[in-house]
This record gives C-alpha cells, structure tokens and sequence, in this order.
C-alpha cells in the first residue's frame, strides 16, 4: 500500500494526524489536576483552589489540586512526568523548582512555563520586645558576635534559606539559620527561643497586628503601603529582591495551542472577584503580576541564573 493510499484510507476512518487538542473547541473537556508537593492547605494548595474557583466558572471543568507530598518534590514531578504529554495534568512551581534544577536534581526543560500568578515579598521579623529596633541593630550584633544572631526559617535548604543566607552575604554578616514548620517558627519566634523569622507579609500580617512581630526590612524593590516606616535590603544598598512565586506548568510536549488556550483561561481566572478577593487577604496584589509563556520562560531563566550564582557563593553547590 503507498503513503497517499495509506493517507486517505487513516482520512475515510477519522482519523486525524494532528496533535489532539490543536485548535480543539471543547478543550479542556474533563477535570485539570495539578500536582504539587505540598501539604493540602498550605499556602500553594490555596493558591490553586483560587484560580480553581474562577476556572471552573470559566472553562465548566474542575481544576483539582493533587498533594504528593516528601521527597523534596521529586516524587511529585515523577508522578507528573509518568502522566500522558496531554494538557490535563499541570505542575504547581515555585523556586523550589529553580533550586532543584540549579542542585541537578531536575532539569526545568522537562517543564512548558505556563504562567506565573503570584510573586510575593518577605521580610526580617522580630519579637515585640526583640533589642533590635531596626535592621542596622540585628546587622550589628551580627557583626559583632559572627553567628549569634538567629533567624527562623520555614523548613531547611529551600527558598527561606537561600535568600536570608544571600542577605547575610550582601551585609558581610554570618545568621544561624534555625528551620521549623510553619507554626513552630512563629510560637518560637514569638517566644524568643530565636532572635527574628523570615516569612512573606501576608502570613505574618496578623501577628503584626496583634502586635507580636515586628518587622525590620523587606526584600523587595519598593516599600510596601502597608509598611511605610519599614526600609527594604536594596535602600540599604544590598541586593536582595527574591521572592516567592506561585506558577502553573505544563509538561514540556504539551501542545502550544493547548498552552495558550489554558494561559488565556488563567488571565481571565485572576481577575475573577473570588481571586481578588483572595489575593488581597492575603496580601499578594503589590508585586504579583500575572506572566506566561515566553515571557514567564525568560523569568526562569533568570531565576536560574541569579539562584546558581546566590548558591555557588554560599557554597551549595561546586
């Protein structure tokens, strides 16, 4: 049988030779799961269940977060990686990724950068009644007694770590860096068995409020509204903007058109009241802005960078 025989006999049975879900009107047709390796409930659990919400409304399909927790996330990606190249199973990413990949332990070309919803900014905090009143205070002591001075970090070799241990470096100071879960950093933050913690402000607004912590500088580019008083690291002439940021991935054979279809349906999901609502409780409207495609692709590729350099010279890695 010749080729064009062959062509229109798969022709007559319906047979389509084009990727399955090109220019597909009904797509997606069936629930979205998105992996990520998480506990449910936790800050990328939530991030998910908010565009989950919209998205549902949007395309009339679920969007179902999938926790596969331990491993440093690898499990998870190697549960993602065994599912079909078909636009029905995404990554939630964050630098957790980038770090991975800059470690060897993934390589982020297996990953179709989708969009990036949220980029947050931390701060130094410090208990009410902390001897430092300013961030030159907690620097000074540092430099006086060289690993004296304690910050609380939500977990240990991850994102929290990599940028207190950057501000160290760019300050000429050396920080003991003590990890926890989430709720024994604060109760031994707020308790003084450590001298400051490291958390994003939407986390630690309520224990601000309450007038337990206070906060000594941000890592960011610009002050917040809501911290006006409060300097950030490159006021003081330190380079230190890393923030955590929340994404979506498809796996790198996905189609295109399938992408572009799902980054168009994210757009319109983040300007859903629902997840605006969402995204102000929890103080994530100052930096975050939506990126996808290319454009999110070059922001990894920076990440990778600026994260290979950070861990090099804080010897993470050769």
């Amino acid at each position: 049988m010749t080729k064009n025989t062959l062509t229109l006999a798969a022709l007559a049975a319906g047979i389509a030779f084009a990727a399955p879900a090109v220019a597909s009107d009904d797509y997606p047709s069936r629930s979205v799961e998105v992996i990520h390796h998480y506990g449910p409930g936790g800050g990328t659990d939530r991030f998910v269940r908010a565009v989950a919400e919209p998205f549902a409304e949007i395309t009339g399909q679920q969007m179902v977060p999938v926790s596969i927790k331990g491993g440093g996330g690898i499990p998870a990606i190697a549960q993602w990686q065994r599912r079909p190249d078909d636009g029905y199973t995404l990554m939630a990413i964050s630098p957790a990724q980038v770090i991975s990949h800059v470690q060897g332990r993934i390589d982020m070309a297996d990953f179709l950068p989708l969009a990036r919803v949220q980029f947050d900014q931390a701060l130094i905090w410090v208990p009410a009644d902390s001897p430092f009143q300013t961030v030159q205070d907690m620097l000074d002591a540092a430099k006086a007694n060289p690993g004296s001075v304690s910050v609380a970090l939500s977990g240990a070799g991850g994102f929290d770590e990599v940028a207190v241990s950057l501000f160290g470096l760019e300050a000429d100071v050396n920080f003991t860096t003590v990890p926890f879960s989430s709720s024994e950093m604060v109760s031994n933050t707020v308790g003084g068995q450590v001298d400051a913690m490291f958390e994003e402000f939407g986390p630690a607004r309520g224990l601000w409020e309450s007038g337990d912590l206070r906060p000594l500088v941000l890592f960011s580019e610009t002050r917040l509204p809501e911290l006006p008083d409060v300097p950030t690291a490159v006021e003081m002439g330190y380079d230190v903007t890393l923030g955590r940021w929340r994404a979506f991935a498809m796996q790198g054979g996905d189609d295109m058109d399938q992408a572009k279809h799902l980054y168009g349906v994210i757009e319109q999901a983040v300007e859903a009241d629902s997840y605006k609502a969402f995204e102000a409780q929890s103080a994530l409207q100052y930096r975050s802005e939506l990126i996808g495609l290319d454009d999110f692709k070059a922001f990894i590729d920076t990440e990778i960078e600026t994260y290979t350099s950070v861990m090099k010279q804080l010897g993470y890695i050769d």
